[in-house]
């Protein structure tokens, strides 16, 4: 068994992750429900949005993916607008990354609106929750 093949088959990226981001206009901060099956990823991202000089909101995305070695790509299909004071139209984001250690994943984020940013995940619990 070679290198590749011994991380693949001992990476287990599936659980609840901490989620925090800095972006161009502002920070988003929640927890990610990732699901891994071999190398394809899914799973949503639940987080308070709150970009300068606007009232936070509330938004989960759902998302699939893959992983290749350490690096991972995620990609948001869909949203829900969870809590807002006022009427949002999103951009959906998409994320690359590197496992650095079984419990942390850090990278870069982008949307349409090229509103770059810096995210990292670590690790809370290795389960998902029931209604995942």
């Amino acid at each position: 068994m070679n290198d590749e093949q011994a991380l693949k088959s001992t990476l287990d990226l599936t659980g609840t992750w901490s989620y925090e981001e800095e972006y161009t206009n502002g920070k988003a901060k929640g927890e990610l429900y990732l699901r891994q099956e071999g190398e394809k990823l899914s799973g949503r991202v639940v987080f308070t949005d709150q970009i300068q000089g606007e009232e936070p909101y509330m938004i989960q995305e759902f998302m699939e993916g893959s992983i290749s070695g350490r690096k991972i790509k995620l990609e948001a299909k869909a949203y829900d607008v969870i809590h807002s004071e006022s009427e949002i139209c999103y951009d959906l984001d998409r994320w690359i990354g590197v496992v650095l250690r079984d419990h942390y994943i850090t990278g870069m984020s982008t949307d349409k609106q090229q509103a770059d940013g810096y995210f990292t995940l670590k690790k809370l619990n290795p389960t998902l929750p029931e209604r995942f």
